[in-house]
């Protein structure tokens, strides 16, 4: 192997010189003539390598050249450059050194404090003797734009294949992490679908195993380790929200109260609006797994804080937290303290359609007692909408218990309140909602109610529904008519809609079944330090020099091309 090797090393001396960073030495070596066909190959690469070291154009390629594709990626890289503009001096990319003066020996023992050139002249007197031309250094002057996407060809990557999977891999994620910023994310999906993480260098490998992540290339349970990684650090926020939504939909609530628990505070105005998102996202989770895990007293002092800012909001997520507090205090008694929090959910003047969603779902989790407590509440109101709610919470009440005199008595009541004199019209059609909406709850209750005395009771009840509305309201009862005796509705004339059939069951009132979907996921996808390949002197490829390891720099909140999700 030794005399392999040195075989090898005599054969392409110009790799020493440049893995030594002795540009000097490498352009004396290049000065002279090649002596057979690949020392003529090596040379025209390392002739790039130079001019590209030394920020100057490199000429068109020609597609014969057995080297091609590590001259092609220096032409990639070149163009990288142009694209960074300005920042590249500081970006974290190969140009960082490139852009360097002194990461290269490049003074002459023959004229100190020049730095090289190159081409040397080709044409030689008898009598000359060389001694390496010398100019200025270029990369002071700024890059022409350009864009290396454009470069990168699915020919090129088909050429790098031979530089090894390390090599094309690297392109591979560059590619696919540059079409997603750029909002691409079908051809972004194509090209990550051939990508395989573990063939990258480390620093590479777990945002390659993200940005499969991102495009569905891989199951969601992914973010959950994903989201420990420590190398992830810096993008940590956005993908811990989407693993806490995934544990979320498993039911893993300890897990997501883990994962959590650096964002349990709700964030402050000073946050910037897309980690406020993510931030809030994630503390709604853990309002969910309180909630899931019975955990009351927790779930309070989380989330009742946030409330008295937010009492007008109608953001989604807000609407959310408002649905889990009412769901949690539906299990308790109407305290003095249930009932401040009650008003801070929310504007005054919903307190009323809140007091009722509470009651509804006390009833619906068999808590009697706070539902008949909340529409007393309601029925000593001063306001014909609240002892609207308040009559049509009892008839849910006699509903669930069985007591049809009492149900009878209730809608009655509720009815009586449209005949008064001197009602608003606001009002007015403020009753015929809940009544509308009672009608609809005597439909579903009867899926329950199975004893023949009650089918001809809510038939009866219904009608007189159907009576004490507004007449515009008549579309309405056909179907639900027809869904109580259980049978289709009468067919409609050509032309004309056909009314929907009622559904008939129990449904959830206040927080939904599910939980809402996470924000879609972005991130900022960092750029591989050099897309080049250059030989070792045994021959093997290198990226570029070793480079200390770094801890990554905190992004304070995600920027990138958004990436959909089912929820």
């Amino acid at each position: 192997m030794a005399p392999l090797l040195a075989v090898v090393l005599a054969a392409n001396p110009y790799s020493e010189q440049l893995w030594a960073k002795d540009l000097r030495g490498l352009v004396a070596l290049l000065a002279d003539p090649p002596v057979n066909p690949a020392d003529a190959e090596q040379q025209a690469l390392f002739g790039d390598v130079v001019r590209f070291l030394n920020c100057e154009p490199l000429p068109a390629l020609n597609a014969e050249d057995r080297l091609h594709a590590s001259r092609a990626l220096l032409r990639l890289e070149e163009a990288r450059r142009g694209r960074l503009g300005a920042s590249a001096a500081k970006s974290d990319t190969v140009w960082r050194d490139v852009l360097s003066p002194d990461f290269f020996r490049r003074a002459s023992v023959f004229a100190q404090g020049e730095v090289l050139r190159w081409p040397v002249e080709e044409e030689r007197w008898s009598s000359e003797v060389l001694e390496v031309k010398l100019k200025a250094w270029s990369c002071d002057k700024p890059a022409a734009p350009a864009d290396e996407l454009g470069l990168l060809t699915p020919e090129l990557l088909k050429e790098v294949d031979v530089l090894g999977p390390e090599a094309s891999g690297r392109l591979l994620y560059h590619r696919a992490s540059q079409l997603l910023a750029r909002g691409k994310a079908d051809e972004a999906r194509e090209m990550a679908a051939r990508l395989s993480p573990p063939v990258l260098a480390e620093e590479l490998r777990p945002f390659a195993q993200l940005l499969r992540l991102a495009l569905e290339l891989e199951p969601r349970e992914g973010y959950v380790s994903l989201a420990r990684e420590p190398a992830l650090a810096s993008r940590r926020l956005p993908i811990a929200v989407q693993a806490a939504a995934q544990l979320s939909t498993e039911g893993r609530w300890q897990e997501v109260l883990a994962l959590t628990e650096p964002y349990a505070q709700w964030p402050g105005s000073s946050t910037p609006a897309a980690e406020a998102e993510l931030r809030k996202d994630l503390l709604y989770r853990r309002a969910l797994a309180y909630q899931a895990l019975g955990d009351r007293e927790a779930l309070l002092q989380a989330i009742a804080p946030v409330f008295p800012a937010l009492a007008s909001s109608q953001d989604p997520l807000v609407e959310a937290l408002r649905g889990v507090m009412l769901a949690s205090l539906a299990r308790g008694a109407l305290e003095p303290q249930s009932l401040a929090l009650l008003k801070d959910l929310g504007p005054v003047a919903g307190l009323g359609r809140r007091m009722a969603s509470l009651g509804s779902l006390a009833l619906g989790v068999g808590n009697v007692r706070t539902a008949l407590e909340v529409s007393e509440r309601l029925l000593q109101e001063r306001g014909v909408p609240s002892r609207a709610r308040g009559f049509a919470l009892r008839a849910e009440v006699a509903l669930a218990s069985g007591d049809a005199a009492g149900l009878t008595r209730s809608i009655e009541r509720l009815l009586a309140l449209r005949r008064q004199e001197r009602v608003p019209v606001r009002d007015l059609e403020e009753v015929d909602r809940i009544a509308l909406a009672l009608a609809q709850t005597l439909v579903t209750a009867s899926a329950d109610l199975t004893e023949p005395r009650w089918r001809p009771l809510l038939s009866a009840q219904l009608e007189r529904v159907r009576e004490g509305v507004h007449s515009r309201h008549e579309k309405v009862f056909p179907a639900l008519v027809a869904a109580l005796e259980d049978r289709p509705p009468q067919p409609v004339a050509k032309g004309k809609r056909q009314e929907a059939f009622v559904a008939v069951g129990q449904v959830a009132v206040g927080a939904p079944q599910g939980t809402l979907p996470p924000p879609p996921f972005s991130v900022e996808w960092p750029e591989p330090y050099s897309l080049l390949a250059l030989p070792l002197p045994d021959g093997s490829p290198r990226d570029w020099f070793p480079r200390e390891p770094s801890t990554p720099a905190a992004v304070p909140a995600p920027t990138g091309a958004e990436v959909p999700h089912a929820p």
